[in-house]
């Protein structure tokens, strides 16, 4: 016997289309990332501002425009104004300041393009008549307080046989030794009295103290 076989119905249904490589599904973001790129963007932002702060507020300042060595008188060549930022750390004169140091000597080697301040300059620390000695003073033979350009002293010998007291003026202030085994200044006394004194501080015979005008 012959089984009658109908046609089945074609399957009418369109196949899915496929997803465009263009789209992707959207990755879930970690909180964490968001703050830290937050974050970077607005420290970014702070060190452009201060960046742009600094390049923008300038300051005008001495600088040496030749090599000046110590004892030296400054003359208006030696100097000129600059602009640098106002945030600078190390120490300058404003160009206020450069009239003043016309004609002041050289306390230190000041080397073209340094910048020169009060402390490096000062009157002519070798007068007429009179000598400049550098000593060096172990502790306990000089006053702890600060002995400024200018300070009036005594150098009293040590020496056996010798009580000798020169007068002296301090030229430099004391320098505590990297070791601090004592300290270094010059002082200028009399010429008469130089050699003595000289001889006297290479063999660390002295004391030093310090008097009061008058």
């Amino acid at each position: 016997m012959l089984l009658d076989h109908q046609p089945t119905k074609a399957d009418i249904t369109p196949p899915a289309s496929p997803r465009p490589d263009a789209v992707q599904l959207r990755a879930r973001r970690s909180p964490r990332l968001i703050a830290l790129g937050i974050l970077s963007v607005v420290l970014g932002a702070l060190g452009a501002g201060a960046l742009y702060s600094m390049n923008t507020h300038n300051a005008d300042v001495v600088v040496m425009t030749r090599d000046v060595v110590r004892g030296d008188r400054i003359q208006a060549s030696d100097l000129a104004v600059v602009s640098v930022p106002a945030g600078l750390t190390m120490e300058t004169s404003s160009s206020a300041k450069m009239g003043e140091m016309v004609g002041q000597t050289a306390r230190s080697d000041l080397p073209a393009g340094s910048f020169p301040v009060a402390r490096h300059l000062g009157e002519d620390p070798i007068p007429e008549g009179r000598s400049l000695i550098g000593i060096r003073l172990t502790p306990g033979r000089l006053p702890t307080a600060d002995l400024p350009p200018g300070t009036l002293v005594q150098l009293i010998s040590l020496a056996e046989n010798d009580d000798s007291v020169t007068d002296a003026v301090v030229a430099s202030s004391p320098i505590l030794l990297d070791d601090g085994s004592g300290h270094l200044l010059d002082v200028t006394v009399a010429d008469a009295a130089a050699p003595s004194v000289a001889t006297l501080a290479a063999t660390d015979l002295l004391v030093l103290i310090a008097v009061g005008e008058g």
